[in-house]
């Protein structure tokens, strides 16, 4: 994980001033484990904050053709063979940073079209006196810009750009809104109105005082016929991925959670590992009380009984969710929708004082690979009720509700009108015994959080029915509903807010799932190959098969976060929640809805057990947001 910065200047030419570059860098010193250094020239200024994870020689930035070209680049490119092989090269030591510049001298702003793996770069072109920057397909790496008609400057994070003279501070209220609804829709808003984002899969040209972005690469299922074993090309990829992904160093290690997903990874890295006679691949777990909601040890020992792996144990003991919270919303540049960052921050901090450098991760293994939901509604609409029942039946209680229930909801939207009106008479007791009571009519749930006034003003219902729910004849298929999972903006989001946890402990994460090969062929899987015998991912566990413990294999449950939060929140912190959400309530009434918090705060301290996800998330944003705001508008503690 490197660092990018710089700095185009377009006022008569005027020499861009080494301190600024230099500034810049030096907001971003942990990023710069391995060293840092800066390139000048004109009005343009590059820098590079270093931390050598692919085993490259020394830091950024770096020119070629005459000149002609500069480079600043956090990056790691998985088909460098291939690339090699279109270019021409036969040089294997090339550095990826070159093989990028290589690339745009051939193929111009369509360069990124052709890369695969993790990138955010800026090349100047000196000859067309332009800067081209892109990121990769799924915003792994972040970059950050502010433009004026004077000035381009943009870095890695977001707190460099703000030390420059003349960036203001104004905080917008878009994205606050968009926070508190759980809803990062704009891909290139930022906490700061001056301040955007390059989007994922884009990439932008800086030329004659204009900004223009354009869209290199769609999410799409591939094109190439599927394989007669889909569980076979699955693991030839997905086992790829992680190879790809263990470049570079030998200071790799990998999160072991217990759940299907990591356990996938850290089972196949360290059989690489041991393939290769290199040390056992070090694991970090998280391991709480025996009894917890969150306790996943039996599954953890079990991986670790079967593979070769140097596992650290890491003792979750009376949990804290805010504590650091002032540091860590400092290194976030911002709220963050991510209640268990605190909990990541320890893995990453383990990690790297261990002298881990590349952090392999299983985030993403939902999203990518998919439960298959969507597969129910395919099977409700073509009128295979005998599947659907087995499906649901197969899937027990796993989906939240009686099986009875869903099934005549199924039945309800898509079954012929005879058939419900005479099912419904013979079910009418059953269904009711099973029913709690008439369900509620439920307001989308940022609706009582988000003060009335805000939501108006920045348009939230019309951007939450846009971006924040799923259509409806999305949902009727599971291609559509899969590439809609995968488009969201909780993808980069998540990966920003990760990326700067990690760097804070010389740490660069690295995700098998976000594979592009692997990720096309996953979409172009049919329902079946995701949602089978009542198993979400059913071609991941297929394909595990002799490589993880039956027990991981087909494990259907999936930790409840919520009763621990709700515990670490008002165990540890209940002057805290008192003292933000009530007596200093000032701060956060022009952005929440004042009086429903309360209400739901009440609630929760009378029936801890009893409260649901909506009223713990309207607790921690709310909280957060507090905190947030005293820091940047400089209130007294």
């Amino acid at each position: 994980m490197s660092g990018v910065a710089g700095v185009v200047l377009s006022d008569n030419g005027r020499p861009a001033a080494a301190s600024d570059i230099q500034e810049m860098l030096s907001r971003m010193r942990h990023r710069a484990r391995d060293g840092s250094s800066w390139w000048v020239d004109g009005s343009v200024a590059l820098g590079h904050a270093w931390l050598d994870t692919t085993g490259e020689d020394g830091p950024g930035p770096l020119t070629m053709a005459g000149g002609r070209l500069a480079i600043t680049a956090d990056c790691r490119l998985d088909n460098r063979d291939e690339l090699l092989a279109r270019l021409g090269l036969r040089d294997r030591s090339i550095a990826d940073a070159v093989l990028i510049m290589r690339a745009y001298l051939k193929w111009g702003e369509a360069c990124p079209t052709y890369l695969q793996g993790d990138f955010a770069f800026a090349i100047w072109d000196g000859e067309q006196q332009a800067l081209f920057c892109a990121r990769d397909h799924f915003g792994v790496k972040p970059f950050y810009y502010h433009s004026t008609g004077r000035r381009f400057a943009f870095a890695s994070e977001i707190g460099p750009i703000l030390s420059l003279d003349g960036v203001g501070r104004r905080l917008s209220e878009h994205q606050i809104s968009g926070f508190l609804a759980g809803l990062p829709d704009d891909p290139q808003a930022t906490p700061y109105a001056e301040i955007f984002r390059l989007p994922a899969r884009h990439g932008m040209m800086v030329a004659d005082r204009k900004v223009t972005l354009r869209r290199y690469w769609q999410i799409e299922p591939s094109q190439r016929p599927l394989r007669r074993d889909a569980a076979e090309e699955f693991r030839h990829l997905f086992a790829q991925s992680v190879e790809n992904r263990m470049r570079g160093t030998s200071a790799v290690g990998a999160m072991l959670s217990g759940g299907l997903d990591s356990s996938s990874i850290a089972c196949l890295a360290g059989l690489r590992a041991a393939a290769k006679r290199n040390p056992k691949l070090k694991t970090f777990s998280l391991v709480f009380d025996k009894g917890s909601s969150m306790d996943e040890k039996p599954f953890i020992d079990a991986v670790l009984d079967d593979n070769p792996l140097a596992a650290t144990l890491i003792a979750v003991g009376n949990y804290a969710p805010f504590a650091e919270f002032e540091r860590i919303l400092e290194e976030q540049e911002g709220t963050f929708l991510a209640p268990g960052l605190s909990l990541t921050r320890d893995l990453y901090r383990t990690a790297g004082a261990k002298g881990v450098k590349v952090l392999l991760d299983g985030h993403g293994g939902d999203e990518v690979v998919s439960q298959g939901h969507g597969h129910l509604h395919e099977l409700a609409n073509a009128g295979r009720w005998l599947e659907l029942w087995r499906e649901l039946h197969s899937a027990a209680n796993t989906y939240g509700e009686g099986m009875l229930s869903l099934y005549f909801k199924f039945l309800t939207i898509y079954g012929p009108a005879w058939r419900i009106a005479r099912m419904r008479a013979m079910a009418r007791g059953l269904v009711g015994r099973m029913r709690r009571g008439p369900a509620p009519v439920r307001r989308a749930a940022w609706a009582a959080l988000v003060n009335p006034d805000l939501a108006r003003r920045t348009d939230l219902a019309e951007r939450f029915h846009r971006s924040g729910s799923m259509p409806t004849a999305v949902s009727a298929s599971e291609a559509l509903t899969h590439r809609w999972l995968l488009s969201t903006g909780l993808v980069p989001h998540a990966f920003e807010v990760l990326d700067k946890a990690a760097a804070n402990f010389g740490v660069e994460p690295r995700y098998p799932f976000w594979d592009k090969p692997l990720v096309e062929f996953c979409l172009s899987l049919p329902g079946e190959e995701k949602l089978k015998d009542g198993f979400g991912r059913h071609v991941l566990r297929r394909a595990m098969q002799g490589v993880l413990p039956p027990a991981v294999q087909w494990r259907r449950d999936k930790i409840d976060f919520t009763p621990n939060l709700i515990k670490g929140m008002l165990g540890n912190h209940r002057e805290l929640l008192d003292r933000l959400l009530i007596s200093e309530s000032a701060r956060i009434a022009p952005y929440v809805n004042l009086p429903e918090v309360n209400a739901v705060y009440d609630r929760i301290l009378r029936q801890p057990e009893q409260a649901t996800l909506p009223d713990v998330q309207h607790v921690w944003r709310s909280v957060s947001l507090s905190l947030w705001l005293r820091q940047v508008q400089g209130s007294p503690a």
